[in-house]
């Protein structure tokens, strides 16, 4: 093998090293930044169903044929934290219904 062709593996394993971080990178920024939005929102019911709606929206998105696997994950733990966070939500608000 020649220089140059040597030259040009390394650059490959270079670009798919780049390549791979950048997923695992958009992947934990679309969980942060979905989660960041829940946490400066007020606990009511719209908030609650619009979390539910971007849940969906998550999951339907991480179903996207072309996608790569790990931002497909970051989406389906964003959406089941979304959920979560949903639930907890409607959850205090009848609490809290039942209280009064």
């Amino acid at each position: 093998m020649s220089e140059r062709e040597l030259k040009i593996d390394e650059l490959q394993a270079e670009n798919d090293r780049l390549r791979t971080a950048v997923v695992l990178l958009s992947a934990a920024l679309l969980r942060e930044a979905a989660l960041d939005s829940v946490a400066r929102q007020p606990p009511d019911r719209a908030n609650a169903e619009r979390l539910l709606h971007e849940a969906e929206n998550c999951f339907r998105c991480a179903r996207i044929p072309e996608l790569k696997s790990a931002i497909a994950e970051g989406l389906q733990i964003a959406g089941h934290e979304l959920m979560a966070k949903a639930v907890e939500i409607e959850s205090a608000l009848q609490r809290d219904t039942k209280g009064k």
